[in-house]
């Protein structure tokens, strides 16, 4: 009939639904990414956590360090890659120790050797400073006699073996502390805890030892003949184990020097 109806709506009733839609959309894509990103956090961490573990165990490896802790045993590549890891430093950590015995110990007496034995006094040292000079320890210092006497009449082969009877004359005796040939025919001991308390009468029973081999002994390189001289750490003498060593090195070419006064008075 020609006639319009008009109607009036306000706008917000207009967009209500579309707005209620929208917000749903919104609120579902919201927890759909809150998920995946817990998600990819959650699987990130399962594979950063150990690879982190791995850096840090190279670096303490590039230090030197074995005592790492890689506790990942998972399946996987970070699995497979970390249990080789543990099997590659452990083979490295065994071949580096077996380095180290070869490079400190001597291929004759199989005693520590000079390098470990100066090795030994830095540490020493280090534990004399850390102490306050309150460090309780003495060295002694052993020279084979007879020796070249030895090696002129029977070889060098009885020479090798008198060596190896005094080595074992000194561990013998010496058996709670470390001993080092320093020389051809000069071996070493540090004395800490219960030799350091009982050293007069371990170098009672040392001079004891080597006194019954001389007299029942009948072959020459069996006849451990060895001077010896020790020192006792002092504070307030020495500065330093370099003091000490070097009055133990003067008491045993003393007591070499009286022990050759002694034979040439028997011999006269």
């Amino acid at each position: 009939n020609g006639m319009r109806i008009c109607v009036s709506v306000p706008v917000r009733e207009i967009n209500a639904e579309w707005r209620r839609w929208s917000s749903r959309v919104v609120t579902v894509f919201g927890v759909f990414l809150l998920a995946f990103f817990f998600v990819i956090w959650a699987f990130s961490s399962r594979i950063t956590k150990p690879l982190r573990q791995l850096t840090l165990a190279a670096e303490q490896v590039d230090k030197g360090k074995y005592d790492f802790k890689l506790d990942y045993n998972g399946n996987d590549e970070v699995g497979i890659l970390t249990r080789t890891f543990k099997r590659v430093t452990g083979h490295l950590e065994d071949q580096i120790s077996d380095l180290n015995d070869l490079a400190y110990a001597d291929s004759l007496t199989s005693l520590h050797n000079k390098g470990a034995f100066e090795i030994s006094l830095r540490e020493l040292e280090a534990q004399v400073q850390a102490s306050r000079n309150t460090l309780e320890f003495a060295i002694c210092i052993f020279d084979c006699n007879r020796l070249k006497l030895i090696n002129d009449r029977h070889g060098h082969e009885k020479g090798d073996m008198y060596l190896k009877e005094t080595a074992s004359v000194i561990c013998e005796i010496f058996d709670h502390s470390p001993v080092f040939r320093i020389g051809g025919d000069e071996f070493a001991a540090i004395l800490t805890g219960r030799d350091y308390v009982n050293r007069q009468e371990l170098l009672r029973q040392f001079d004891e030892k080597c006194a019954f081999r001389q007299m029942n002994e009948t072959e020459l390189w069996r006849q451990v003949d060895v001077a010896r001289g020790y020192a006792v750490f002092d504070p307030k003498e020495d500065k330093g184990v370099d003091d000490v060593l070097r009055r133990a090195d003067k008491c045993m070419y003393e007591n070499k020097w009286t022990r050759k006064r002694q034979l040439k008075g028997e011999c006269a």
